[in-house]
């Protein structure tokens, strides 16, 4: 098998079949992999990859895209490129013919008396060197051979350096193959790092070329140097802007992805002697039956009998809406399949989500190389409620088997046996009651190359996909092919990004065939943001809904909120006492008549919140008070929203009165609904977000806003362009009461593009420029969603539950021997196990912002990477008996910490 292998080419005879990529971790039963073998499996992967989730594809429109001084590299040039990024990852291992690497990491016993004493046993950058001689050395022998002229479409002067320019590129990503992505051109010397470790290890193999003795044209390599002095070519033309940025930068990471991925599953393959499958729509998991299932369903069948006329006369108004507004969504998709960025624009209440999912599965039923449904929330809250009513779709017998998964921080991982003995277990079965046997490996490769028909992730999570730097964050890029991304509450992303994020999405659907839904009621025009590139100038979204206004100004969502601005003067802000007067005069007079006194009141401000939170604790008794803030824990925030929520049989609320106070964790991602709001005034688009939590359910007359200003937005939404104006601008209030933001978002987006072409740091240019040298690390740290001074504290307090009490100590040390047993532990295990204690330690966990100048937090216990352990937590919270709840009381913190100092 071995000396078929292509790949035993590149070795002398003798080490054909016997140098070793893999050993067998002690298991007698398994012998080592040879080097050839793990390549050819890797190779399988990959071509895995091209095939079947459109990768092939995606670096063909790459390099269709990548115009070289405006013009289209011609065939034979594509068909060359493609073939170093295949070869890439083919050869990414060839410097594991390093004899030290052999006897000192695989212990093989074949090269005992080869290479002496050297110490070096690394392989990856060896690789790069090994494999830029392979195809440096063909692509000088193409231009000396007078038969292979360049073409009249890329002349040679510019065909040959772009070749050595990718090649080089290619190399790069190969040499960090195990560590992660940084810049090619890190460093302050004239000589860039990344050149200087070429040029280093190819002295290192002149001085001592048993490094390479094993490697097939190690004398034409001690003899032929001189190829890599072209590497200051390369360089230059990666700071000459002769191709457009975004299609190199996505064609390498998509080589870093495969190459990583694809070892990954061959590393897998080899350790549990089992193929890994792809796990998405396909013949396998056919989407037809989805598909079926969701249009069998009693919501897609009324809006059927709605479109057919058989129950027009039947529907409430608010259902014959949203039934209107699902329709014209889907006939305009129809209308336009072929498009890649879609806007989904629909008033609170209107059934987005519901939308959404008929959408997506239109999308995979027209195209069929759509294979997977990826949904991105800013909010955890808004995870768990799509994914409460995507199980109530995949909870059916024909479609076991098909996985909807949640990615984030604080949901564990679960298995396949867990699933099926739960399965079990819900039938009657006494199977579910036995410990299951687990495939950790298999569960953490399934979640890292996201193997799944619908995954539920954060946007944080998205980021570190497309723009993240390290090995584990880049294995899921390549996958994100075929894709339909539903974004949602796209306004909520860091405002300075939204250029850098259309232009970044734009290209990433042009090129990697994803279909993107962003969805909000309150929905940036991002494309205002786009250069305009296209001849004709056109917008290059998609709207899903073209009169807007039909849906936006229908009295049922219009006027479900009654708002008032009077209580805004722009001479003075209003104090916490004037407030607390005019939410007792607002309860007194809704008694009289008879309404309900559900009240939501939102600040800015988490100090304003908790000094109108304790004042109003004291002069108010009759009415139960909430709190709800980033500072509560999630366990707390659930018993909290369980008590404002209704009862399922007779649809009456828990609690007809009831004052919650509240930051902006409300706005969006928290299902409430309130009679009554009043809200400290920031942007536009979260007082719109706001009044989505009133009368929600749009059923119920008699419910109102009212807007007061108190915090300055500016100080809590830094750097953000829609501070810029507010609520005591007239017309501000009339776009708010209209539900039209065209204008709120035009003046953000004028501003936008102002500030980037002013002089300076953010300068458009520069950030493209950031693009186009292929500086990883620098595109990863601009993109940053939440670039703040931060860390976590834990804090240990006694948690009770009606399972009983759990102490925080004791999820701490859990967590500390966890780490402590990294080394010793399978690590797929130990990554699951993981995912468990960190769901536990979330309701233990809270973010605390550092003063400039700290570099840490002046009052913990004990550290453990970015965590902060405060053993007497209950010293800084609040206990509430009603909900046996402790809440992080982050003023004593505060005072606590500056004591010391006083």
């Amino acid at each position: 098998m071995d000396h078929n292998s292509p790949f035993s080419i590149w070795l002398i005879e003798e080490a054909k079949g016997k140098l070793h990529a893999h050993t067998s971790d002690g298991d007698p039963d398994k012998i080592a992999e040879t080097l050839e073998q793990h390549s050819d499996l890797v190779l399988h992967y990959a071509e895995m990859l091209l095939r079947d989730n459109g990768v092939d594809k995606a670096i063909y429109r790459s390099l269709h895209n990548m115009k070289i001084d405006g013009e289209c590299l011609d065939v034979p040039t594509v068909q060359l490129i493609r073939k170093y990024f295949i070869q890439a990852i083919y050869l990414h291992d060839l410097g594991k013919v390093n004899p030290a690497f052999q006897r000192k990491k695989m212990k093989n016993t074949f090269v005992a008396d080869k290479g002496g004493g050297m110490s070096d046993t690394t392989h990856s950058l060896l690789s790069s060197v090994l494999y830029l001689h392979i195809y440096l050395q063909e692509l000088q022998q193409m231009e000396e051979e007078t038969e292979l002229r360049p073409s009249d479409q890329l002349p040679g002067e510019r065909m040959y350096p772009f070749l050595r320019h990718a090649l080089y590129a290619f190399a790069y990503v190969i040499s960090r193959h195990h560590t992660y992505l940084g810049s090619m051109d890190e460093g302050e010397l004239e000589l860039k790092v990344f050149e200087q470790e070429i040029r280093n290890k190819v002295r290192s193999i002149q001085l001592r070329s048993e490094i390479i003795y094993y490697y097939q044209n190690k004398t034409s390599f001690l003899q032929d140097a001189s190829l890599f002095d072209d590497i200051y070519l390369a360089r230059n033309l990666r700071y000459n802007d002769m191709h457009s940025p975004y299609p190199f930068y996505i064609l390498t990471k998509l080589l870093y992805s495969m190459m990583v991925a694809s070892d990954f599953r061959a590393t897998f393959h080899y350790k549990e002697q089992r193929f890994v499958e792809m796990n998405y729509f396909s013949e396998k998991l056919p989407l037809m039956p989805v598909l079926n299932a969701y249009q069998s369903g009693a919501i897609y069948q009324s809006i059927l009998k709605y479109k057919n006329g058989e129950e027009s006369l039947n529907l409430d108004p608010i259902n014959a809406v949203r039934t209107e507004l699902f329709l014209e969504t889907e006939k305009r998709l129809h209308e336009r399949p072929e498009e890649t960025i879609y806007y989904l624009e629909g008033p609170t209440g209107s059934g987005k989500t519901n939308m959404s999912i008929n959408l997506a599965l239109q999308l995979l039923d027209k195209n069929k190389y759509l294979n997977k449904i990826v949904y991105v929330f800013p909010f955890n809250a808004l995870i768990e409620q799509t994914k409460q009513t995507l199980d109530k779709l995949f909870n059916k017998e024909e479609l076991e088997g098909y996985r909807v998964e949640v990615i984030n921080s604080i949901t564990p991982m679960v298995t396949e046996q867990e699933i099926r003995a739960q399965g079990s277990f819900n039938k009657g079965s006494s199977l579910g009651e036995s410990e299951p046997a687990h495939d950790y490996s298999a569960v953490l490769l399934q979640r890292q190359l996201l193997q799944y028909p619908v995954t539920l992730t954060s946007h944080v999570n998205l980021f570190n996909y497309l723009f993240g730097t390290g090995r584990e964050s880049n294995l899921a890029f390549a996958h994100l092919c075929n894709s339909v991304i539903i974004l949602d509450e796209i306004q909520s992303y860091r405002n300075q990004l939204w250029k850098e994020i259309i232009h970044f999405l734009r290209s990433f659907a042009d090129t990697m065939n994803i279909k993107f839904i962003i969805m909000s009621a309150t929905l940036p025009r991002l494309d205002l943001l786009m250069e305009k590139t296209n001849e004709k100038n056109e917008v290059e979204t998609y709207p899903l809904v073209l009169n807007r206004d039909k849906y936006f100004s229908n009295p049922v969502f219009r006027e479900r909120v009654h708002l008032h601005f009077e209580w805004l003067n722009p001479k003075e802000k209003t104090d916490i006492s004037i407030l607390g007067s005019r939410l007792m005069t607002i309860i007194d007079e809704r008694r009289i008549h008879g309404y309900g006194n559900r009240i939501l009141i939102e600040f800015i401000s988490k100090k304003s919140a908790r000094e109108f939170y304790n004042k109003m604790k004291k002069e108010i008794t009759d009415i139960p008070i909430f709190e709800l803030t980033g500072d509560d824990s999630p366990y707390y925030r659930k018993i909290r929203i369980d008590q404002l929520g209704k009862d399922v049989n007779t649809g009456q609320f828990y609690l007809q009165e009831v004052i919650v106070v509240a930051t902006q964790v409300i706005e969006a991602g928290v299902d409430i609904d309130m009679d009554i709001g009043m809200k400290d005034i920031s942007l536009l688009d979260s007082e719109e977000q706001f009044l989505g939590r009133i009368n929600r359910s749009c059923n119920r007359s008699h419910c109102h806003a009212y807007f007061f200003d108190m915090d300055k937005a500016s100080g809590v939404y830094r750097n953000d362009w829609r501070t810029e104006h507010d609520l005591h601008h007239e017309d501000y209030q009339r776009m708010l009461v209209n539900k039209d933001f065209s204008q709120f978002y035009g003046l953000s987006m004028q501003r936008i593009n102002e500030s980037r072409q002013l002089k300076g740091k953010d300068h458009w240019y520069l950030f493209e420029r950031k693009v186009q040298l292929v500086d990883y690390k620098q595109v990863q740290n601009h993109m940053e969603l939440i670039p703040d001074r931060s860390v976590t504290l834990f804090l240990n307090y006694p948690l009770e539950t009606d399972e009983g009490t759990m102490e925080g100590k004791d999820v701490w040390d859990a967590y500390v021997q966890l780490m402590q047993s990294k080394k010793a532990m399978d690590h797929a295990e130990w990554r699951i196990r993981l995912s468990v204690v960190r769901q536990q330690m979330s309701y233990y966990t809270f973010t605390y912002q550092l003063d400039h100048g700290q570099t840490a937090p002046a009052i913990y216990s004990e550290m453990k990477g970015s965590l902060y352990y405060v053993e007497n937590g209950t010293d800084f919270m609040d206990y509430e008996s009603d909900t046996r709840a402790w809440k992080f009381n982050r003023s004593k913190y505060n005072e606590a910490e500056r004591g010391p100092l006083l």
